[in-house]
């Protein structure tokens, strides 16, 4: 573990860093075939993607012109927005298809993602080559994901029941006598949950 590394409060290496492969759509050369017009909207449709290429849920591409925007001003941040394919879709022979995207919001909109709508016969570019596995580190806030312990239910009437809470995380013991196998069994148990509450404040870091 590394920190104050790069303006990260701490780096982590892992051996269970998850892979990915892409689709095997083109990486280069297709262009929207038609305009973004209504706010909200969760489909990009494309062509020119590779003659029945596959592009995967996961597979991460961008649109001329079309940038991300500070969530805050609204004011375009200078870099290129990163749409992320939500579902598999098989192009068709054109390298044609209709992307399933998170929905998607101009400057004009309180929850605006980008500068503007993506316009028709605009450049998609995708990130990373064809059917390419890449290694997919975590970036992220501590505030963005949350996991939670819930205390649970003392029983009466056992030989000892305690619970503790180390770290946050609340554990419960438990050790009761088994008459008909003379011994004493003793469990630990944990309720436990978690959830993505702020995805804006983590990424992907292809590598």
């Amino acid at each position: 573990m590394r920190t104050a590394v790069l303006g990260f409060e701490e780096i982590n290496m892992s051996q269970s860093i998850k892979q990915f492969t892409t689709g095997s759509r083109t990486a280069t050369g297709g262009t929207t075939s038609a305009a973004v017009t209504s706010e909200g909207a969760t489909t990009i449709a494309i062509t020119g993607a590779g003659n029945a290429g596959i592009v995967k849920a996961g597979d991460v591409f961008t649109v001329a012109d079309c940038f991300a925007v500070n969530p805050q001003t609204r004011e375009s941040t200078g870099s290129l927005f990163q749409f992320v394919a939500l579902a598999a879709t098989t192009l068709g022979s054109s390298g044609e298809g209709n992307i399933t995207v998170a929905p998607i919001y101009s400057a004009a909109h309180a929850l605006a993602t980008v500068n503007t709508l993506p316009a028709t016969s605009k450049a998609i570019v995708f990130v990373g080559a064809a059917s390419t596995q890449y290694a997919q580190n975590l970036v992220y806030h501590k505030d963005a994901i949350t996991f939670a312990t819930a205390d649970l239910l003392l029983p009466q009437g056992v030989d000892m029941a305690s619970r503790q809470v180390h770290n946050g995380i609340s554990l419960r013991v438990v050790r009761q006598y088994d008459i008909n196998n003379d011994r004493m069994p003793c469990r630990i148990d944990v309720l436990y949950g978690f959830s993505t509450i702020r995805p804006q404040m983590a990424c992907r870091l292809w590598g």
